[in-house]
């Protein structure tokens, strides 16, 4: 009778998923990058003589300096691309900015401040009229008189703190990013803090911390971080099909999608690949890259697109029917509130517009972008997935 018991919870335990082996480890942070200017600044113009900095365009009516707390930056045109600016800043302060990472922007990314993600290691917040809101804690709109061609600059320098841990015979890092808000798992770092950076923000290695991260097919959550004792506990475990949790990123299962569309029919994903576009009428970025979503909608058949408008009243309805008529958006559309915490926007976390998230045959998410910048990307990954259509 007791063999029998313990057959059967031993059976429940591995029907739930929980029969993997979940280790808890302790690893010691180091603080690599000190936040040295607090919340976000705006920065004022240099007074230092532009005589004394090396990696200037040659015309000085291109660019302007600012600084905020010994951390000095560059904003200036790019001379060689109409339309195009870049910033970069003096964290080494050698006061040479050709060996500093530089951030290129265009007028289109910056034109709406929403659609411009700041840089998470030295951020600045560009746009004609800065949109503050949720950025600084407060709406409304800014302007300067320190502005260059109306663009203000606006500091943040974050923290990163780095640790090291051995799982299975291999060494891995753990990084604590962007207010601890974020983190990293990755194989090796560069010595060089802004190497460091950069290979964080370009490989989209940083997660918020609620979600966990796959990494060599284990899956690693930060339970918390203490910064007293500088030091941090992960979980490790094994990733197989009944450990796969669902999370609305890449790697994981998909969220459940239950919904009707603009047409009273409920909505089904069928057995292939689902291409789900997040936006909204209000959002001029959206409706920019429209024209793009056309074509990849005719270029592959196969592939099952819809659209989920996430708008703040039912009254847009027919603003939303006109527009899928004028931009030839032929395919499933789904009409939802911003407010409605059960909606599909909800349940895939989605804060950026827009977004565009493919799910495989499997359910597993195998891309997420964000952005009018991002359709390169995505353009990328169905040419993966559908080598035949090139």
């Amino acid at each position: 009778m007791k063999q029998t018991i313990i057959t059967i919870l031993l059976a429940v335990v591995a029907m739930t998923g929980q029969g993997q082996v979940t280790d808890t480890l302790t690893v010691g942070m180091e603080l690599r990058v000190q936040d040295v200017i607090g919340t976000n600044k705006f920065m004022y113009e240099c007074e230092t003589p532009t005589e004394e900095f090396k990696g200037l365009p040659a015309d000085t009516a291109s660019f302007r300096l600012y600084e905020q707390k010994d951390i000095v930056c560059i904003l200036a045109r790019d001379g060689n691309q109409k339309d195009v600016y870049y910033c970069a800043f003096d964290m080494n302060k050698d006061r040479d900015f050709s060996n500093d990472y530089h951030y290129y922007l265009t007028r289109k990314q910056i034109d709406d401040a929403r659609t411009f993600t700041p840089q998470r290691y030295a951020d600045i917040w560009i746009a004609p009229e800065i949109h503050l809101n949720g950025v600084a804690g407060h709406g409304g709109m800014v302007t300067s008189r320190l502005a260059f061609d109306e663009f203000v600059p606006m500091l943040h320098v974050h923290d990163f703190f780095v640790g090291n841990f051995d799982y299975q015979g291999k060494n891995y890092y753990v990084c604590s990013a962007y207010d601890k808000n974020e983190y990293a798992v990755t194989d090796s770092i560069p010595t060089n803090n802004d190497d460091f950076a950069r290979k964080l923000l370009q490989n989209n290695l940083l997660r918020e911390v609620q979600f966990p991260i796959i990494h060599d097919s284990l899956i690693i959550r930060l339970l918390d971080m203490d910064f007293s004792r500088q030091q941090c506990r992960i979980s490790v475990t094994p990733l197989t099909d009944a450990t796969l949790p669902t999370i609305p990123y890449e790697g994981f299962r998909a969220p459940a999608i239950s919904a009707k569309d603009i047409k009273g029919k409920a909505l089904s994903l069928g057995n292939g690949y689902t291409l789900l576009d997040f936006w909204g009428t209000w959002c001029k970025p959206c409706i920019a890259i429209i024209p793009e979503l056309v074509d990849i909608h005719k270029h592959y058949p196969a592939l099952n697109l819809v659209s989920i408008a996430v708008e703040g009243s039912m009254k847009e309805l027919p603003k939303l029917k006109k527009l899928t008529k004028e931009l030839n958006m032929d395919w499933t559309h789904v009409y939802q509130l911003g407010s409605d915490t059960a909606s599909i926007s909800s349940s895939f976390n989605i804060s950026a517009f827009p977004t565009t998230i493919i799910i495989d045959p499997a359910g597993r998410i195998v891309y997420r972008g964000s952005g009018s910048n991002s359709t390169d990307k995505l353009k990328a990954k169905l040419e993966e997935i559908f080598p035949d259509n090139k």
